[in-house]
């Protein structure tokens, strides 16, 4: 089973708990810094406390652990990043005799996932929470959702309830005419 959901609960945690479901979890939108694809080349130990090696194969020159980011702070040799054909990508600072890079378990992981992202199944899924969305987006930005001409339960009850019969009939009438966009859904067909 899929499950999409917003890029907010789109941690690891989730993700795991997902999968011990049997439901496949896909965050569809990412909020926050933007990941290099390249980072999901760096590998870990067991307990992703040590960079092993990064995407071009070089193992570090040190590497330092910090619990409270949970963040590896690897050191390598100069000349590997300063010929390496990932280093745009990867964007280490050089120094005189090292280069620096900062890796988190959870820059990898968003790193894999960016990478899937680029697939077709996932663009079939994302288009499938996308047509969801839109019937929240109309009602709040067409059809003034947000606000109630009206105090009280019951009258803001008939004024939201008017408002979504006029987007069913709207519907209806757009599918008489034939001028709506309506295909199948590839994933339900």
């Amino acid at each position: 089973m899929v499950l999409t959901v917003d890029g907010a609960y789109a941690s690891a945690e989730y993700i795991a708990l997902a999968a011990s479901k049997n439901i496949e979890l896909v965050p569809t939108d990412l909020a926050g810094r933007e990941t290099a694809p390249i980072m999901a080349g760096f590998k870990f130990n067991e307990d992703y406390t040590k960079v092993i090696e990064c995407p071009a194969g070089h193992a570090p020159r040190s590497c330092s652990y910090n619990k409270n980011t949970e963040q590896c702070h690897v050191s390598f040799d100069r000349n590997y990043c300063v010929n390496c054909p990932f280093q745009e990508q990867c964007k280490p600072k050089i120094f005189k005799r090292v280069a620096k890079k900062t890796v988190s378990r959870k820059s990898v992981a968003r790193a894999e996932y960016i990478k899937s992202k680029d697939t077709e199944r996932f663009k079939l899924i994302t288009r499938l929470r996308n047509g969801i969305k839109t019937v929240p987006s109309v009602l709040k930005n067409r059809y003034d959702a947000n606000h109630m001409p009206a105090r009280g339960i019951q009258r803001c009850i008939f004024f939201f309830g008017s408002k979504i019969g006029a987007l069913n009939f709207r519907k209806l009438f757009r599918f008489r005419n034939g001028t709506g966009n309506y295909a199948q859904n590839p994933i339900l067909a």
